[in-house]
């Protein structure tokens, strides 16, 4: 058996959305980015085992506290290189997922990707947060949006809050010393009609880090004002 494929599934296999033919679309996205990694720089992760955890590992996690069958309209806020985005299209063909991103170079990967893997569930959009948020067929549409490694939580909850419906959820992935972005963000909490739901810990394997799942629900529709102009929520948070 492929090695590489081998530590795939070893660090994979418990994942209940995933079936065989799931797992080996994880191991032929991970292998497309990291192939146009030594390309176009997506990924500062460059080791097999390290990627399978960091990267496919860790996106799936919340798939073990959130039922995601029950969503119609997923959100990867600053998609990147496609996290957590495709694995969890891949694990929910029946969902529809965007991949928002901003950068020219990452969605045309992600194009890239999307068609090399039929993911006929995935759309990319190639937009900033800050304008696409205040399109009608985007404000307030969506019943999950999920960000990962893209700025302070501030910052983040500006730019998810506004695509979130009356009653969806945010979820950010953060690490261990989340407790001072958490605090700093009430303010933005308030203004912008989210509450938090609940905090999820968890630990990689391999003991490659400890991660949070900050999960946040729309209590109240969000003033139209937000987000401000692009730049504007990482220049002046809402602390």
């Amino acid at each position: 058996m492929n090695d590489h494929l081998q530590t795939l599934e070893l660090h994979l296999k418990d994942f209940a959305c995933l079936d065989p033919d799931k797992i080996k679309s994880n191991y032929h996205y991970l292998e497309l980015l990291l192939q146009a990694n030594q390309r176009s720089n997506l990924t500062s992760i460059t080791g097999w085992e390290e990627a399978v955890i960091k990267h496919l590992y860790d996106s799936l996690m919340l798939t073990e506290f959130a039922d995601l069958s029950k969503t119609e309209l997923i959100l990867d806020l600053g998609s990147g290189a496609g996290l957590p985005g495709i694995p969890l299209a891949l694990a929910y063909p029946e969902q529809k997922v965007y991949l928002l991103e901003a950068s020219k170079k990452k969605a045309e990967f992600l194009e890239f990707a999307i068609n090399k893997l039929n993911l006929a569930n995935t759309l990319v959009l190639n937009e900033r947060a800050e304008n696409l948020a205040h399109h009608a067929g985007h404000r307030g549409m969506y019943d999950l949006v999920v960000a990962r490694a893209v700025a302070e939580l501030a910052v983040l909850l500006e730019l998810a809050a506004p695509f979130c419906r009356k009653d969806g959820i945010f979820i950010a992935y953060k690490g261990p010393h989340f407790s001072s972005e958490l605090n700093e963000a009430e303010r933005a909490l308030h203004l912008l009609g989210m509450e938090i739901d609940h905090i999820t810990h968890y630990d990689l394997p391999l003991m490659m880090g400890a991660r949070t799942l900050l999960i946040f629900r729309k209590t109240t529709e969000t003033p139209p004002q937000y987000p401000r102009r692009p730049g504007i929520p990482e220049k002046r948070p809402l602390r």
